[in-house]
Protein backbone atom coordinates (compact mmCIF):
# COMPACT_ATOMS: atom_id res chain seq x y z
CA UNK A 1 0.00 0.00 0.00
CA UNK A 2 1.15 3.87 -0.83
CA UNK A 3 1.60 6.08 1.91
CA UNK A 4 0.45 9.21 0.17
CA UNK A 5 1.40 12.14 2.11
CA UNK A 6 1.14 15.83 1.15
CA UNK A 7 3.81 18.81 0.23
CA UNK A 8 3.65 22.03 0.87
CA UNK A 9 3.37 24.53 -1.93
CA UNK A 10 4.15 28.36 -0.68
CA UNK A 11 1.26 30.93 -1.14
CA UNK A 12 2.22 34.59 -2.32
CA UNK A 13 0.03 37.23 -3.38
CA UNK A 14 0.72 37.92 -7.65
CA UNK A 15 2.06 41.53 -7.27
CA UNK A 16 3.18 41.89 -11.48
CA UNK A 17 3.65 38.66 -13.58
CA UNK A 18 6.18 40.59 -15.65
CA UNK A 19 8.43 41.11 -12.83
CA UNK A 20 8.07 37.34 -11.92
CA UNK A 21 9.19 35.91 -15.02
CA UNK A 22 11.17 38.17 -16.14
CA UNK A 23 14.31 36.06 -14.70
CA UNK A 24 13.22 33.02 -16.84
CA UNK A 25 12.83 35.34 -19.93
CA UNK A 26 16.54 36.44 -19.60
CA UNK A 27 17.62 32.48 -18.87
CA UNK A 28 15.85 31.26 -22.08
CA UNK A 29 17.42 34.72 -24.31
CA UNK A 30 20.77 33.81 -23.29
CA UNK A 31 20.20 30.20 -24.15
CA UNK A 32 18.75 31.15 -27.30
CA UNK A 33 21.97 33.38 -28.03
CA UNK A 34 24.34 30.54 -27.17
CA UNK A 35 22.83 28.01 -29.63
CA UNK A 36 22.54 31.04 -32.10
CA UNK A 37 26.46 31.33 -31.74
CA UNK A 38 27.28 28.14 -31.36
CA UNK A 39 25.64 27.76 -35.01
CA UNK A 40 28.02 29.91 -36.19
CA UNK A 41 25.77 32.97 -35.94
CA UNK A 42 23.67 31.83 -39.00
CA UNK A 43 20.79 34.15 -38.89
CA UNK A 44 17.15 33.69 -39.72
CA UNK A 45 16.59 30.39 -37.13
CA UNK A 46 15.71 33.00 -33.92
CA UNK A 47 11.96 32.04 -33.27
CA UNK A 48 13.84 28.06 -33.58
CA UNK A 49 16.24 29.24 -31.12
CA UNK A 50 14.09 30.68 -28.68
CA UNK A 51 11.84 27.51 -28.81
CA UNK A 52 14.46 25.56 -28.89
CA UNK A 53 15.95 27.43 -24.87
CA UNK A 54 12.43 27.40 -23.97
CA UNK A 55 11.96 23.67 -24.16
CA UNK A 56 15.25 23.22 -22.52
CA UNK A 57 14.82 25.52 -19.25
CA UNK A 58 10.73 25.27 -19.07
CA UNK A 59 9.03 22.45 -17.38
CA UNK A 60 5.17 21.81 -18.65
CA UNK A 61 2.30 21.24 -16.62
CA UNK A 62 -0.83 19.89 -17.45
CA UNK A 63 -4.06 21.90 -15.72
CA UNK A 64 -7.99 21.06 -15.65
CA UNK A 65 -10.30 23.70 -14.18
CA UNK A 66 -13.67 23.23 -13.16
CA UNK A 67 -16.46 24.27 -10.39
CA UNK A 68 -17.60 22.47 -7.26
CA UNK A 69 -20.62 24.68 -5.60
CA UNK A 70 -19.05 28.07 -4.83
CA UNK A 71 -15.55 27.20 -5.55
CA UNK A 72 -13.20 27.04 -8.01
CA UNK A 73 -10.95 23.80 -8.43
CA UNK A 74 -7.51 23.34 -10.50
CA UNK A 75 -6.06 20.48 -11.02
CA UNK A 76 -2.42 19.98 -12.14
CA UNK A 77 -0.17 17.44 -13.57
CA UNK A 78 3.35 18.22 -12.73
CA UNK A 79 6.26 16.04 -13.91
CA UNK A 80 7.67 13.68 -11.67
CA UNK A 81 11.13 15.65 -11.22
CA UNK A 82 12.52 17.71 -8.00
CA UNK A 83 11.00 21.38 -7.79
CA UNK A 84 12.57 23.40 -5.78
CA UNK A 85 10.83 26.16 -3.98
CA UNK A 86 7.47 25.42 -5.87
CA UNK A 87 5.25 28.86 -4.99
CA UNK A 88 1.86 29.43 -6.07
CA UNK A 89 1.73 33.02 -7.04
CA UNK A 90 -2.06 34.48 -6.64
CA UNK A 91 -4.33 37.32 -7.97
CA UNK A 92 -7.97 37.71 -8.33
CA UNK A 93 -8.01 36.76 -11.96
CA UNK A 94 -4.56 34.78 -12.79
CA UNK A 95 -2.61 32.32 -10.67
CA UNK A 96 0.84 31.87 -11.77
CA UNK A 97 3.08 28.42 -10.21
CA UNK A 98 6.48 28.96 -10.56
CA UNK A 99 9.73 26.97 -9.11
CA UNK A 100 13.31 27.78 -8.73
CA UNK A 101 15.77 25.69 -11.10
CA UNK A 102 16.70 22.44 -10.55
CA UNK A 103 20.10 21.22 -10.65
CA UNK A 104 19.51 20.11 -14.09
CA UNK A 105 18.47 24.00 -14.69
CA UNK A 106 14.97 23.35 -15.18
CA UNK A 107 11.88 25.39 -13.80
CA UNK A 108 8.01 25.28 -13.96
CA UNK A 109 6.32 28.46 -14.58
CA UNK A 110 2.89 28.32 -15.62
CA UNK A 111 0.32 30.92 -15.86
CA UNK A 112 -3.43 30.32 -15.47
CA UNK A 113 -5.77 32.85 -16.66
CA UNK A 114 -8.78 32.15 -14.47
CA UNK A 115 -12.54 31.95 -15.80
CA UNK A 116 -13.86 33.95 -12.81
CA UNK A 117 -12.39 36.59 -9.84
CA UNK A 118 -11.74 34.09 -7.18
CA UNK A 119 -10.97 35.20 -3.31
CA UNK A 120 -7.63 34.97 -1.90
CA UNK A 121 -8.84 34.56 1.07
CA UNK A 122 -9.39 30.57 0.98
CA UNK A 123 -7.30 29.78 -1.22
CA UNK A 124 -5.73 26.48 -0.55
CA UNK A 125 -3.21 24.52 -2.48
CA UNK A 126 -2.21 20.91 -1.57
CA UNK A 127 0.54 18.50 -3.84
CA UNK A 128 0.45 14.87 -3.53
CA UNK A 129 3.51 13.32 -5.33
CA UNK A 130 2.77 14.99 -9.33
CA UNK A 131 -0.46 15.93 -8.83
CA UNK A 132 -1.55 19.31 -7.59
CA UNK A 133 -5.18 20.60 -6.45
CA UNK A 134 -5.88 24.22 -5.45
CA UNK A 135 -9.17 25.30 -4.23
CA UNK A 136 -10.51 28.89 -3.75
CA UNK A 137 -13.87 30.34 -3.41
CA UNK A 138 -15.41 32.22 -6.04
CA UNK A 139 -15.51 36.21 -5.54
CA UNK A 140 -19.19 37.32 -4.08
CA UNK A 141 -19.81 34.04 -2.92
CA UNK A 142 -19.64 33.24 1.18
CA UNK A 143 -21.32 30.26 1.74
CA UNK A 144 -24.61 31.79 2.10
CA UNK A 145 -27.27 31.85 -0.10
CA UNK A 146 -28.88 34.95 -0.95
CA UNK A 147 -32.59 35.54 -0.12
CA UNK A 148 -34.60 36.66 -2.95
CA UNK A 149 -37.98 38.80 -2.83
Amino acid sequence: MDIVTSIPVRLERLESVSALTEPLRERIARLAHDNFVQRGCLHGYDFEDWLNAERALVVKAAAEIHYSADDLIIEMTLQEIELPNLTLHAGSAQLVLSSDPNDDGLQLMHVIDLPSIISLDGLDAERTRNKLRITTALAGYHGVQQATA
